[in-house]
């Protein structure tokens, strides 16, 4: 079963890898008959990877540089 995942243990992340780290978490709790709610660290952790998804899709895009004299 999955461990506590902190916050900053998912800087650097990317939105893939924190979905399939996510889904790993999902998997694993129906493999062993359990839900979130029964087990408040994976609960926290699946808040805390929701929390980064957020922060990512929240980071502004760069931007293309524009043409001179544009």
């Amino acid at each position: 079963m999955s461990q506590f995942i902190a916050i900053y243990e998912l800087d650097g992340l990317n939105e893939q890898e924190l979905r399939a780290l996510y889904a790993r978490i999902i998997s694993d709790l129906r493999r062993v008959g359990q839900s979130a709610q029964d087990c408040p660290h994976i609960s926290a952790t699946l808040r805390n990877i929701e929390a980064a998804l957020l922060r990512l899709q929240q980071r502004p895009k760069p931007r293309a540089p524009k043409a001179p004299g544009f």
